[in-house]
């Protein structure tokens, strides 16, 4: 739901400290969305349809805008995410952007016509998966692999949170270190660690992306700055990126959906493992 541009600056100053105000919308449903009243008080503002009634924990189209209100029934402001999608709410309006460019928080951001946010950048992007009728019978016997692997961890009522730490760790429980890999292409390596269960820092990552993509997960490959010799993904949870490292440390540690200070932190307190270029990759939370 986005809130009407039509709440200007001055109605916004003039009701403060006032209690509750309402705001009635005129014109046919069919041209302005749902009718009603926009009230405020000190915790924000709220629709109230004709029946009393109030939209929360939902969108509603109002006066030509989309709006979305939290579990109370207040109208949500700034970022917001669903089922993977990140939208912008004006931060004193409310209204949804959509089909427009953005800078917010120093970051140049597109805005498509139903509101989805995506980054204006030059970061390294997801690997692309080639459509089912254009892979390899290589790529298509490692999505049968994977397919076996994720039936048995993860399932649909899920959240992506437990999908990808299920992921994670049957990588963790079935793999071991062996200090070296046949490939440097990660379809052919990601089919020989399912067929081994060993290989090195490559090995884990392109087992990981084979596995990551294929329950629709995006994975960006990142490789440390210092020697070019490690490897490790970057992937989506809940609209956020977050490293993805299932390579086992000597040092202990777990690495699943890290942020880039978290990554960082551990870089520095152990000779620089995790050093990577971070203009390259889009930031974490």
């Amino acid at each position: 739901m986005k809130k009407a541009k039509a709440l200007t600056a001055m109605i916004l100053a003039g009701i403060l400290a006032i209690g509750s105000v309402t705001v009635s919308f005129a014109g046919p449903a069919g041209e302005t969305g749902a009718r009603g009243e926009w009230h405020q008080d000190a915790n924000g503002w709220w629709f109230q349809y004709p029946n009393t009634i109030y939209p929360a924990n939902m969108w509603e189209f109002i006066n030509g805008s989309w709006y979305h209100f939290g579990p109370a029934g207040y109208m949500d402001t700034g970022w917001y995410t669903e089922n993977g999608v990140r939208y912008f709410l004006d931060r004193i309006n409310g209204d949804m952007y959509r089909n427009r460019q953005e800078v917010i928080d120093g970051l140049t951001w597109n805005f498509d016509d139903s509101g989805a946010a995506t980054r204006d950048t030059n970061f390294k992007k997801p690997v692309e998966i080639p459509p089912e009728d254009q892979k390899s019978d290589l790529e298509k016997t490692v999505d049968m692999m994977c397919d076996d692997i994720l039936a048995g961890i993860i399932n649909d009522g899920m959240t992506e949170r437990q999908k990808l730490s299920n992921i994670y760790y049957w990588i963790r429980g079935h793999f071991s270190y062996s200090g070296h890999s046949a490939t440097r292409d990660w379809v052919q390596e990601a089919y020989q660690g399912l067929r081994r269960h060993h290989g090195d820092c490559y090995t884990y990552f392109a087992v990981s992306q084979a596995l990551l993509t294929r329950a629709g997960f995006p994975s960006i490959e990142v490789i440390r700055s210092t020697d070019y010799d490690h490897w490790w993904n970057l992937t989506q949870c809940d609209g956020q990126w977050y490293h993805f490292d299932t390579t086992p440390r000597s040092w202990g540690g777990s690495f699943c959906l890290l942020t880039d200070s978290q990554m960082l932190a551990y870089s520095r307190a152990h000779g620089g493992c995790f050093e990577f270029d971070r203009s390259l990759y889009p930031p974490t939370p």
